[in-house]
């Protein structure tokens, strides 16, 4: 149980980690990023001018690390997914601007929306924004035991605040994902059993149109593609469709050095910027969840803003699940 306890906290922290780290860069060109920092970055640096989080300390994290941490204090608070409770502490977090740390429009309007009694269906909101989908690799940790029941769970979260069909998948992927690699249902050192979770991260898929974006990255996987080759062919921009794949290639291209594959996704620029703190997210989960928290360098997690709370929170989480578990028995 130790090792689940250690990947528990390897996702709170490695998301957070990512977030804080990739923020700095997000929408610079990679050239402006080697110009300003003298290369790719492997530590906590000051925001490029050009970033948004500009205003920023080098260590804090943004608001794609806050819903997710509201999402875990929810399921601890009711010992249960609870989406009406999940709303409600999204809602008085949005009531609170002075806290926002430039917080996805999307979210905001749709909170403002449900607030006043308006479904997003009937407001015609429709988003594709990968932020729809970062808070599910809490309940893919909630529902470690079952991937299908965590994928479920995952686009209930989600399609709270971010509604299309491609938020329905890839809600599902997250979450089935985080899934798997605690139940370490998968030996990824064998490239074949990578090239297979692709396929089962596909069938928890609905929709046939989105499923060709798993099989690009199957296809870069297949050629040993770099991680520029893979930017240029998946995208990396806040598109769902762009983030993921390129955060699940990144994941598994580099597997055999998981800390590579992390500095990779912080560093995910591209010629024109990219979401930076978004696919340093993921990464950092992925990553988190297959190797558990000591994957990542020490000084780099006790320099991490709110560092212990993360811990406390992943402990609380995990003790949650196995009482969850147990009243299920």
């Amino acid at each position: 149980m130790e090792v689940i306890l250690d990947k528990f906290k390897g996702v709170l922290v490695g998301g957070a980690l990512g977030d804080a780290l990739g923020k700095s860069l997000e929408d610079v060109p990679k050239d402006e990023v080697f110009n300003f920092y003298g290369g790719p970055i492997r530590d906590f640096v000051e925001p490029h001018p050009s970033s948004p989080s500009v205003g920023l300390e080098a260590h804090q994290t943004t608001d794609e690390t806050t819903i997710s941490v509201l999402l875990a204090e929810s399921i601890i608070e009711k010992k249960s997914i609870d989406p009406y409770h999940f709303f409600l502490k999204l809602k008085e977090w949005a009531n609170k601007e002075e806290s926002h740390r430039y917080a996805d429009p999307t979210l905001i309007t749709a909170i403002d929306l449900l607030s006043s009694g308006i479904d997003l269906e009937s407001a015609g909101l429709v988003s594709f924004s990968v932020e729809g989908v970062l808070r599910c690799t809490i309940t893919g940790l909630f529902h470690c035991y079952n991937p299908l029941i965590a994928l479920e769970a995952g686009r209930l979260v989600s399609l709270i605040t971010h509604r299309s069909k491609e938020i329905y998948d890839a809600s599902a992927v997250v979450s089935g994902l985080v899934s798997l690699l605690l139940l370490e249902s998968y030996n990824l050192e064998d490239f074949q059993e990578r090239i297979a979770l692709i396929e089962r991260l596909k069938g928890f898929m609905k929709y046939e149109g989105n499923k060709k974006y798993l099989d690009r990255v199957k296809e870069l996987l297949q050629k040993e593609a770099d991680y520029e080759e893979a930017i240029y062919h998946l995208g990396n921009s806040s598109f769902v469709f762009e983030a993921l794949p390129i955060s699940l290639f990144l994941f598994l291209r580099y597997i055999e050095d998981p800390l590579s594959a992390f500095w990779y996704g912080v560093n995910a620029c591209g010629t024109v910027g990219g979401d930076t703190d978004s696919i340093g997210y993921l990464l950092g989960s992925f990553v988190g969840a297959y190797g558990g928290i000591w994957i990542f360098p020490l000084e780099l997690l006790e320099n991490l803003e709110n560092y212990q709370y993360y811990i406390s929170l992943a402990e609380k989480l995990y003790d949650t699940t196995m009482d969850f578990l147990e009243r299920r028995s």
